[in-house]
């Protein structure tokens, strides 16, 4: 351990112990203000008056931009994937990949995978690296269960741990209160999609302290149309690549709670979640189906000191696995042509020979069908205490442990990384301001490496006359390389073990009002970004050709010299006109480049220059009728990629600049209006749109089999669009008892 390490750990450990000390020193004080709930009502979040957790309390009273989305807004979007659902509801998000794929990550604020993190009830659906392929966590999200979404806008490293250096996605899932209570829906719609879904809930003891919820769901659809036929390559298509992609999810799981006391509860959870899915491209792959099994537990002990001390706890396990086949087409490379061995056909040479064959790991049966995965442990513990006139601070420690789970054919060690960070967060009374909020945070964690990283964080806050207010935070973060970027080892890509950590320092800004005209409720705000990342992990392209002409066969991964710079504007506008009209709007600009090299001042990859979303919807005055409309409007995203030559790629892509309306009816039925009835139309204007667009080559066409084409000419690289969802229609039925 360096002695920069240990000196942090001396340091923190004192800090630790400090913050395990606090309940004897708390316990016999007074709270002037009295005790924060787990959970604040009448609070309002960004121009939203909503039941939210404290955290998220806290966080907008110290400067934090927090946009809250609740189950009531899931219900009427409809959305049957958490991309669509965050791709129309949440402000400032972008989708990577492609929804109706199988594959897709959440982007905030021009940030990219690794900075934008996802959590689900304090469990991060963070991809470690397996050496097969990309699990991705965020694919197993169910949003019938989200009770509450919680966007945390900026750096919020702080308390959730790095990976979250642009933004944190807070997800709280539906969960036992003591009552009896549950949910039952189905739906079925364009694709042959069907989807079934329920929780129930109930005490186990007279007195409701202890009570069980248990919960599932299916989807299965045939899915749409991802890749243009003419985009395949001539093989290929001739194997058969031609296909569906269909997508298959269902998970199944148990809540429990048991509430010790009116101060102290613990809640446990587990969950298993399996999805199935195509992944298969134009240029290689005919059949690429994915198996991913995602088990998840965890537990949280909240208990309350006194007025003046809350400690909280949490523990996880989670255990993803993949399996993950790729057929490719095998190529007759005999001038007399190939005898298919199936019909008898003579195949010319070039042409695909009638059979197939299957990557290194990524076969069928034992023999060659590869399990892919990793093990996660995190540990947190919280503490917060209020200090009377002088303020409050917030004090842990926060432990992640991981270990490759993946067959012993891949190249990837075994050994226990663990990350051990321990933070402070001090938030004074200013005397001569109280109405001043501030927070000052720092937080220290020891790395694997046995190095250390240390990250900061401020907020500030300030209420002006007439419902106007200020605010502020900034703050730092960094991110570790993966598994699969410093180990892997396959045909094309090879990884680079002396990859070093992404780093990420981002500052946010704004000005903010908030007021009530009688029945109308407004709330308005205007902000700005700056973001710099350094050391960027990317990787190569496309086979690259370094100036001197010499040739590498494999991609890799390399620490961008260049500076990342991110600057942005964001304007939120919330109303509400009675209970009528709800008006939902969110902009943003990004203006995302590198500072230097040959792409200097060229937006990255990716990351849409604008785009503006949000939700119109009107409730009829019995309150039977409900209509919403959901746009998403953007400007220009580019794509790079094809043959790299001096450092520039080949091909730059604008797939952007396009509008896609979403947009559900919704008749309530029954006494309490417990039975909704929705028709839910997607791409309600038929927009002809990519959600992504990817590079591909001819390595299995017959022109290269020929020797017509070679890796090195630039007519051997090609792009192709995955293509957004058509007009589809989709209807539900789902009651609440």
């Amino acid at each position: 351990m360096t002695a920069k390490s240990v000196s942090s750990l001396a340091g923190y450990v004192g800090l630790l112990l400090a913050s395990a000390a606090i309940p004897s020193l708390a316990l016999a004080a007074e709270d002037a203000d009295g005790p924060r709930s787990n959970e604040v009502s009448g609070v309002e979040v960004i121009g939203r008056r909503e039941v939210v957790t404290a955290t998220a309390i806290e966080a907008v009273e110290y400067g934090n931009a927090v946009q809250i989305v609740t189950a009531e807004d899931v219900r009427v979007s409809g959305a049957t994937n958490f991309a669509e659902l965050a791709q129309f509801l949440v402000k400032g998000v972008n989708i990577g990949y492609s929804p109706d794929e199988g594959e897709y990550t959440i982007r905030l604020d021009g940030g990219g995978d690794r900075d934008t993190l996802v959590v689900r009830d304090g469990v991060p659906l963070y991809d470690r690296g397996p050496a097969l392929e990309d699990i991705w966590g965020s694919t197993t999200i169910d949003p019938h269960m989200i009770e509450t979404m919680e966007v945390f806008r900026g750096g919020n490293s702080l308390f959730f741990g790095s990976n979250g250096g642009i933004g944190v996605v807070s997800l709280v899932s539906k969960r036992p209160d003591g009552s009896r209570k549950g949910e039952f829906g189905v739906s079925y719609g364009s694709f042959e999609t069907r989807e079934i879904w329920g929780n129930y809930s109930f005490p186990i003891d007279e007195e409701g302290r202890h009570s069980l919820m248990f919960y599932g769901s299916m989807l299965a659809t045939d899915g749409p149309r991802i890749f243009n036929p003419d985009d395949l390559v001539d093989n290929v298509r001739l194997a058969g690549g031609q296909q569906d992609y269909p997508l298959n999810r269902n998970e199944i799981g148990v809540k429990y709670l048991w509430k010790i006391s009116e101060d102290t509860e613990l809640r446990l959870n587990g969950e298993y979640t399996e999805s199935w899915f195509q992944d298969s491209f134009p240029s290689s792959e005919i059949h690429s189906p994915n198996t991913v099994r995602y088990p998840i537990f965890d537990a949280a002990l909240d208990h309350r000191w006194s007025e003046h001390l809350r400690t909280e706890v949490a523990a996880y396990y989670s255990n993803p696995k993949i399996w993950n086949t790729e057929l490719y087409p095998d190529i007759c490379l005999v001038q007399a042509g190939c005898k298919d061995p199936a019909t008898g056909v003579i195949h010319p040479f070039g042409e695909w020979s009638g059979l197939v064959f299957a990557a290194a790991n990524h076969g069928y049966g034992a023999s060659n069908e590869r399990r892919a995965g990793f093990k996660e442990m995190g540990l947190t513990m919280r503490n917060t205490v209020a200090f009377e006139e002088l303020g409050e601070a917030v004090a842990g420690v926060q432990i992640v442990s991981y270990h490759d789970d993946s067959a012993v054919e891949f190249p990837v060690p075994d050994d226990t990384a663990t990350t051990t960070g321990f933070f402070v967060d001090v938030r004074p009374r200013i005397p001569f301001s109280p109405s001043t909020k501030l927070s000052l945070a720092v937080r220290t964690d020891i790395l694997p490496s046995e190095d250390s990283e240390t990250i900061w964080k401020f907020g500030l806050r300030q209420p002006l006359p007439w419902g106007f207010y200020v605010r502020a935070n900034g703050g730092t973060s960094y991110s570790l390389p993966r598994n699969t970027e410093l180990f892997n080892e396959t045909l094309t890509v090879k990884g680079n073990p002396d990859l070093q950590a992404e780093h990420t320092e981002t500052y946010n800004a704004g000005v903010g009002f908030e007021g009530s005209y009688g029945d109308i409720r407004v709330g308005l705000e205007v902000s700005g970004f700056k973001t710099e990342i350094t050391d960027r992990i990317r990787t190569t392209t496309g086979f690259p050709v370094p100036p001197e002409g010499a040739f590498d066969a494999r991609n890799t991964y390399y620490n961008d010299p260049a500076l990342t710079k991110i600057l942005g504007a964001t304007a939120d506008l919330n109303v509400a006109i009675g209970d009528a009209w709800k008006v939902n709007l969110g902009y943003t600009s990004q203006d995302a480049s590198a500072d230097s090299g040959l792409q200097k001042g060229e937006q990255i990859g990716e990351t849409p220059a604008w785009f503006w979303s949000g939700t119109v919807s009107w409730t009829s005055p019995d309150r039977r009728w409900n209509v919403a409309v959901m746009p998403r409007v953007q400007g220009s995203e580019w794509a790079t990629g094809g043959l790299t030559i001096k450092g520039r790629p080949q091909y730059r892509t604008n797939f952007g600049n396009y509008a896609v309306v979403n947009a559900t009816i919704n008749y309530f039925m029954g006494k309490e209006m417990q039975h909704q009835l929705q028709l839910r139309i997607v791409n309600l204007l038929d927009e002809d749109y990519a959600e992504r667009y990817g590079f591909g080559n001819l390595r299995y066409s017959q022109a290269y089999a020929r020797g017509q084409v070679k890796t090195t000419d630039p007519s051997y690289y090609y792009g192709y669009p995955f293509e957004g969802k058509p007009r589809s229609f989709y209807l539900s039925f789902s009651t609440r008892f």
